[in-house]
């Protein structure tokens, strides 16, 4: 057995690992043995130990290794999966990004089309209105020159008269040489003649002419028929649509199985009291009886029993001794008038609230206002106290609760606290008076809620597309009519972003109130004088007459024209980015701005409505001596 070399040293150049040594070690002792011939070695304990640690060290290394090299299999597979899921992805948005630019490219070519069709009838109505335009011309120069002709035609039959009995005479005297004495007469008896022959002419015309202003009578009064019918059926619709909204409300709040008592006949009174809250008398109403739809059967099942049902009633009828009457229906087109009678004969009935009692009298209007019991919007038919002036739905008449104050203020100081719970409603009131309200002693000239939405909508939608065009929501707006109709206008700001996200429910809320007006912004008394002033075709003379209506309108209704037709022109200025040039202003503002004491003038005077306020948009800063930079 021979023993490796115990001097046999390995000059290493570079660091070699105790593995790698152990190894050379080896190699070195099995080569010596092969030189030798040998055929067993020997290693001393320490070498061996070396062996042993080097192989275990190799193996942890491999483990190790094999540790590794799974984690590596296991994130490719990850990053594999990501892949292919991103792979997935990626494809589904490039199908979703070339369907989405398909229908691009089919709403481009349908805007194509629509464009092509509207610049067509933009082309066509244009010409139509010129051609509209030379007929009337035509027409009036046809008419003037017929009248000149009449005239020519009596002058040249009356100078032919005298020319042939001038002519009778001279030859009747060249023979006779006696001057004659009968040439007036002869003369008086031919005019005579051509009057009666023109007068027989005119027979004819003059009949022709009274049939034309009969048919001409006949179609007002088939247009006001139509016009009043149009009145109640909108107002019935209303009604029909705000009843409905209310029995969905109240069934709505009625659970499908209410809880019981130990007896099984009673429901709580948590159910069914904010239903007696909300309509308090809509169960035992004396005239809305006579409207009642198969859903009140199912309304009056939300009391469980007929002593709850009779409590009720009881502290209804404590205030109405309603008389029950038989069921009808609406009666619509002409005949609507046979349902409005009763409840126009109920509403002259006096409420009587203590000492204070109510006379309300039937009144239509076509325009909105706002009932002053529900604060809901009114169209139509409506009933008007003819003492406080409160105006309320044919159906809220038997629910208004408080007294008729004719008087605005108290001066026994009694029931002081009574008439100062909330201020009386800025919507259908007085420009002027709700002017002197805001201004609390101060000068002011224009209402606080002209001035809050002008500066709202200048702040924060000068840009905004269609604006005063578009409707806002009907929530949103009904809350800022009632912060102001509250009268405290620093407890909120419309400027407000969070609070008040939809800036047309704040032009909404303008535009409500500008039509609510009792006495419009361009008043009564310059209704007719502003459509007569323009459709002066002069445009000097048309600027100058409609420059002085303006001035002559009262002090408040001036400047808040003024400030409204300013602020209009600002957003007409950036038309090309919001879409609201002058004309579509008019448009807007004309029917809001604008009325007729005649309810049948409002469809004739619709295009004159909306040119005057198209003239007073553009012409604002000149009207109102303002530079444009303002």
């Amino acid at each position: 057995m021979v023993s490796p070399p115990a001097d046999a040293k390995e000059e290493a150049k570079e660091p070699i690992s105790a593995a790698d040594l152990v190894l050379q070690r080896l190699q070195d002792v099995l080569a010596d043995a092969t030189d030798r011939g040998a055929q067993q070695m020997k290693f001393d304990r320490g070498f061996v130990e070396a062996i042993v640690n080097a192989m275990a060290t190799k193996k942890a290394d491999y483990v190790e290794a094999r540790k590794q090299i799974d984690s590596m299999k296991r994130a490719s597979k990850q990053y594999i999966d990501g892949i292919s899921v991103a792979q997935t992805e990626y494809d589904r948005e490039l199908k979703a990004r070339r369907d989405a630019e398909a229908e691009v490219t089919r709403l481009r070519v349908l805007l194509s089309g629509q464009a092509a069709r509207l610049t067509a009838l933009t082309g066509d109505s244009r010409r139509q209105e010129l051609r509209q335009q030379m007929s009337k011309e035509l027409h009036e120069n046809l008419n003037g020159l017929e009248r000149d002709l009449s005239k020519l035609k009596v002058e040249r039959d009356v100078t032919l008269a005298e020319v042939e009995e001038l002519n009778a005479v001279s030859s009747i005297s060249g023979v006779t040489s006696e001057p004659p004495v009968n040439l007036s007469r002869s003369l008086t008896k031919r005019l005579d003649n051509l009057k009666s022959q023109y007068q027989r002419d005119l027979l004819p015309l003059t009949q022709q002419r009274e049939a034309l202003t009969r048919e001409v009578m006949e179609l007002k009064a088939a247009r006001d028929v139509f016009l009043e019918e149009t009145t109640v059926l909108n107002a019935r619709n209303e009604e029909l649509a705000q009843l409905s909204a209310q029995y969905s409300r109240r069934v709505a709040m009625v659970p499908p199985n209410g809880p019981s008592n130990s007896n099984g006949t009673e429901t709580s009174s948590k159910n069914i009291g904010p239903m007696i809250v909300e309509t308090p008398v809509r169960i035992d109403s004396r005239n809305i009886q006579q409207q009642q739809t198969p859903q009140q059967s199912h309304q009056l099942s939300a009391y469980s029993s007929v002593e709850e049902f009779d409590a009720r009633k009881t502290k209804v009828e404590e205030t109405h001794t309603p008389s029950r009457g038989p069921v009808k229906v609406f009666k619509w087109g002409s005949r609507a008038k046979e349902v409005s009678a009763p409840i126009a004969q109920s509403a002259t009935e006096k409420v009587k609230i203590g000492h204070m009692e109510h006379s309300f009298q039937p009144l239509s209007l076509l325009r909105f206002t706002r009932c002053d019991h529900c604060g809901e919007k009114m169209w139509g038919s409506q009933l008007r106290c003819m003492g406080c002036s409160i105006s309320v739905h044919t159906r809220c008449v038997n629910q208004v609760h408080s007294a008729c104050s004719p008087q605005t203020h108290n001066p026994s100081g009694s029931n002081n606290e009574d008439s100062q719970l909330l201020p009386p409603s800025m919507f259908g009131r007085d420009l002027i008076e709700q002017v002197l309200a805001d201004a609390k002693g101060g000068s002011r000239k224009v209402p606080v809620i002209v001035e809050k939405c002008i500066e709202a909508v200048e702040k924060l939608a000068m840009d905004y597309e269609g604006i005063y065009r578009k409707t806002g929501g009907s929530g949103q707006s009904r809350i800022i009519t009632q912060l102001f109709e509250r009268g405290d206008y620093q407890a909120f700001d419309l400027l407000d972003s969070d609070r008040f996200n939809d800036i047309c429910s704040v032009t909404s809320v303008l535009k409500t109130y500008l039509r609510s007006l009792p006495v419009p912004l361009l008043t009564h008394d310059l209704h007719d004088q502003f459509m007569s002033a323009v459709e002066i075709r002069d445009p000097v003379l048309k600027n100058s007459t409609l420059t002085e209506l303006v001035n002559n309108l009262p002090p408040e209704h001036y400047h808040t024209v003024r400030m409204l037709m300013l602020h209009l022109n600002r957003i007409c200025q950036l038309s090309e980015v919001n879409l609201m040039n002058a004309r579509n202003l008019g448009v807007v503002f004309g029917p809001t701005l604008m009325r007729s004491r005649n309810p049948g003038a409002e469809f004739s005077d619709m295009a004159g409505k909306a040119l005057s306020i198209e003239w007073l948009v553009e012409t604002a800063p000149q009207v109102f001596n303002t530079p444009t930079d303002l």
